[in-house]
């Protein structure tokens, strides 16, 4: 495209010497300090795609996992991800380099523009450091296997890129893959960076302080790091920023549920750390998070009536996870859609606005698991003993405490951050097989299967084009 438009323009100087009227150039836009804000911007707004956290990079990871399925009647969407079909993961590669890019241009020019306040620099380039990072994270854990887990002779990550290209061709470079141990040096590197220049004044809405230190704790965590893990997210907790929603005065089943059920139907979830804000002009409609998971009435029950399209169910393992008294349960909607019985969760229930919610991408309970897990990995209780973060998850979903193992803390992993997009991450980080299941086998629903960890359909295959074009890129294995 890029090349098109210099052809296009070789052949009329005028236009040559004359900036267009409708837009400007990077060279110029960038000079201006509203020029930099807007790249800033564009990086919520990219993040907000249906193909990033709007709907895609959240739904796929449950269907790939033991966690979701497609039903039988359905809009036909994401069927192959729900059977595991070759090539059919994540597809992130063109949308997160873009970003990338966006974030290494705020850094390049935020250095280099006037009008800036050294506090408003700080902030914006604070951002930038852990939106790349965020990207690089979600890249190399869809692209390569987690560095706990590589498999041998398997240990490529994605491309470094840290120039902003901004001159076609000029600045074209044709990278080769880093490893998974370089990209994630980089991902906590810009973290880190990251941390020494945000402060809280924008959170949850937008990229903070304790942001940066949720997202370091779930990358240490990804990576190994136990001590970092449980270190950063005890930071995280104690922040100040997201409250731990917990019904201690709840003294019936339904009203606990309905005080847990706040986390999901607040416009803004009490419990967020970082969530996208997401307006009424900005709601992706049918193609919305919503829209897949449910059919919604705002204010009202969900109905077969509701607006939106409801593919999505929980698989029969994950419907049997939930224990007797678990309010969490209470989330799932039951309703027969053509003639199925399924379960419908209202994680994100339309509860902002007809077809959009905010996107909650950090959670304070994912930061009390993830400090038990880390502590209990680590023997050690930074923060708070593994027992204590254990029951505490426990007693607010109105459990019984039971003795802390590792797999009692994966347990509630898995049922408290379902329908989040965690699961298919926590069993290829943990080297798990993944066990799918379903009560019938209609044609399009998820066929019982076992998956190993190792079977090459769990890594994303790079896109054609790219490995066509890049003489440098090596595809994944079994592509």
């Amino acid at each position: 495209m890029m090349a098109a438009a210099l052809m296009a323009t070789s052949s009329c100087k005028k236009t040559l010497q004359t900036e267009p009227k409708n837009s400007i150039s990077s060279s110029v836009a960038l000079q201006e300090a509203a020029g930099v804000e807007g790249l800033v911007n564009s990086l919520y707004e990219s993040l907000q795609a249906t193909g990033y956290y709007g709907r895609n990079y959240i739904v796929v990871p449950e269907l790939l996992s033991d966690n979701m399925r497609i039903v039988n009647t359905n809009s036909n969407r994401f069927v192959s991800e729900s059977n595991n079909t070759i090539a059919a993961t994540v597809d992130l590669w063109s949308a997160g380099y873009s970003i990338i890019n966006r974030a290494n241009g705020v850094i390049k020019y935020s250095e280099l523009v006037t009008g800036l306040t050294p506090l408003r620099k700080k902030q914006l380039q604070g951002e930038a450091y852990f939106i790349r990072a965020l990207v690089y994270f979600d890249l190399v854990k869809s692209y390569g296997y987690n560095p706990q887990q590589i498999v041998s002779g398997r240990s490529l990550g994605v491309p470094i890129t840290l120039d902003f290209v901004e001159n076609y061709p000029a600045d074209i470079k044709y990278p080769s893959r880093n490893t998974v141990t370089e990209v994630y040096a980089q991902i906590k590197k810009d973290l880190n960076t990251a941390l020494g220049l945000l402060d809280n004044t924008f959170a949850p809405k937008r990229v903070s302080l304790a942001a940066a230190n949720a997202l370091r704790a779930r990358v240490a965590l990804f990576n190994g790091d136990w001590a970092d893990a449980a270190t950063f997210a005890n930071t995280a907790l104690t922040s100040g920023v997201g409250t731990f929603v917990d019904p201690a005065t709840a003294v019936t089943p339904a009203l606990k549920s309905a005080a847990y059920a706040t986390i999901f139907t607040s416009p803004s979830s009490p419990e967020s750390i970082f969530e996208l804000n997401f307006e009424v002009t900005e709601s992706a409609g049918s193609d919305g998070l919503s829209s897949f998971y449910t059919r919604s009435n705002v204010g009202l029950p969900p109905s077969i009536g509701g607006a939106g399209y409801g593919d999505a169910a929980p698989q029969a393992n994950l419907v049997a996870a939930y224990e007797t008294g678990d309010v969490r349960k209470d989330l799932l909607f039951a309703i027969t859609k053509g003639s199925e019985a399924i379960l419908w969760n209202q994680k994100y229930p339309a509860a902002k606005g007809p077809q959009y919610d905010n996107i909650k991408l950090i959670r304070v309970s994912e930061m009390y698991l993830t400090r038990a897990e880390a502590n209990f990995r680590n023997g050690s209780a930074i923060g708070a003993t593994p027992q204590a973060d254990l029951d505490k998850i426990r007693l607010r979903a109105g459990l019984i405490p039971t003795p802390v193992t590792l797999d009692a803390i994966l347990k509630e992993r898995r049922i408290e951050l379902a329908y989040e997009g965690f699961r298919y991450w926590d069993l290829l980080r943990t080297g798990s097989a993944i066990n799918k299941s379903t009560t019938t086998l209609p044609a399009n629903a998820t066929p019982n299967s076992t998956i190993q960890y190792t079977d090459f359909r769990l890594l994303a295959r790079i896109p054609l084009t790219e490995v066509q074009n890049n003489p440098n890129i090596a595809q994944n294995f079994g592509y």
